[in-house]
């Protein structure tokens, strides 16, 4: 599974934004079932996009009522300019194993 979390920083709340998105990387990255993480900073719209890639959806969905993930989201509440904009797509483990290997 992979999901994108698109998230609008306020100018004034990036460093804190960005101390808690180092926290929730660090911890995410360590989970058994989170297969990769990604982050990409668009610096003209303090955007930021994240790529999350687990091994399927019940381990997301799992992990978003982790102490760390609603730790994560109410650091980052009132950091955002805007609601943050999540999609998911599911992907062949094929596609993984072979572009990982």
């Amino acid at each position: 599974l992979l999901v994108q979390r698109q998230m609008s920083v306020k100018e004034r709340e990036v460093e804190d934004f960005q101390e808690a998105l180092k926290i929730y990387t660090d911890a995410t990255s360590s989970q058994p079932n989170n297969l990769h993480i990604s982050i990409q900073n668009l610096p003209d719209r303090s955007c930021f996009i994240m790529y999350e890639f687990w091994q399927d959806r019940l381990s997301w969905m799992s992990y978003l009522q982790s102490p760390i993930s609603k730790t994560f989201q109410r650091c980052i509440i009132d950091s955002l300019e805007e609601p943050e904009m999540v999609s998911t797509m599911l992907l062949p483990a094929s596609w993984w194993i072979m572009n990982n290997n």
